[in-house]
């Protein structure tokens, strides 16, 4: 039987909120914006925990840990004459002890991308349909998969050139070369998350292309201004020197330009113009 026009809404639905919205995810209730903030807060501090466990087992290898970043520069220093082993200097007396915590801290949230990635997606769920959800074991393999190819690509690729090329630079020129302990770990580790969140992007792409929100056609139509905001942000993740900056830089239009077909192939420009154009028709509001 068909509803009146002045009928009232049904407030104890348990769908998706009232008229009109009963075609969302299944299951889902109406969330208030204080409702979203606070599932944020259970989820950020959910993943807090995680780190927090991870810091201090990882802490108890800080040492190995350190050595292992120290490979890119290391292989630069030997690559440039200088001998097997760059020397590092520590200005102050804490440095020692705050450069383990900088690396236990960065090896802590490696360890925990599985569980990070299991928070994200918890947080988003409640907005999808069931048959959305099920996509969560993928959707934390491949992001995890995404970070560390992103992290493998700056410590095997970018780092070496970069260290390389600057110590070799500094060599020509007849200057001696010092190197601060914690301004090293400090800059490695920010390259490394920096490399391994933007790699995060075509998964990003793929999800807001699945949902509707984003075509080929508008990452096509707006891709100037996405290379200038890319070079923007490089500036930002990056130390301070072209090199880098610019190592990042083109990866990530790369990868930009990677998500435009994988946009295409999952929900193609057409296919959504197509279900707009058949919503509309249903709600009488096609043009006639």
């Amino acid at each position: 039987m068909a509803k009146s026009k002045d009928a009232k809404p049904d407030t104890d639905k348990d769908a998706n909120g009232f008229d009109g919205l009963a075609e969302g995810p299944e299951g889902d209730k109406p969330m208030s914006f204080f409702d979203h903030v606070g599932e944020l807060r259970v989820r950020l501090l959910q993943s807090a925990v995680g780190i927090t466990i991870a810091f201090f087992a990882c802490f108890y290898f800080a040492a190995p840990l350190s050595d292992f970043l120290r490979i890119p520069l290391d292989a630069a220093w030997s690559s440039a004459g200088l001998g097997e082993r760059a020397e590092l200097q520590a200005l102050q007396i804490q440095d020692p002890l705050m450069v383990d915590f900088r690396v236990s801290l960065m090896a802590s949230v490696f360890v925990c991308t599985p569980w990070l990635f299991f928070q994200l997606w918890m947080f988003i769920a409640p907005g999808l349909y069931s048959k959305e959800k099920r996509f969560v074991i993928p959707f934390v393999v491949v992001s995890v998969i995404m970070f560390t190819i992103g992290a493998a690509f700056a410590f095997k690729i970018v780092l070496p050139f970069v260290y390389e090329w600057m110590i070799t630079y500094s060599k020509d020129r007849g200057e001696i070369v010092q190197l601060e302990l914690g301004n090293y770990f400090k800059g490695t580790t920010r390259v490394l998350l920096a490399f391994g969140a933007v790699f995060e992007f075509p998964l990003l792409v793929a999800f807001l292309a699945k949902a509707g929100v984003v075509t080929e056609q508008t990452l096509i139509r707006f891709w100037k201004f996405a290379v200038l905001l890319i070079f923007i942000l490089t500036t930002i993740l990056t130390p301070p020197e072209p090199i880098s900056q610019l190592l990042m830089a083109v990866p990530m239009c790369v990868l930009y330009f990677i998500s435009i077909g994988v946009a295409w192939v999952l929900n193609p420009a057409a296919k959504v113009a197509a279900k707009t154009a058949e919503i509309d028709a249903e709600l009488g509001l096609d043009d006639d």
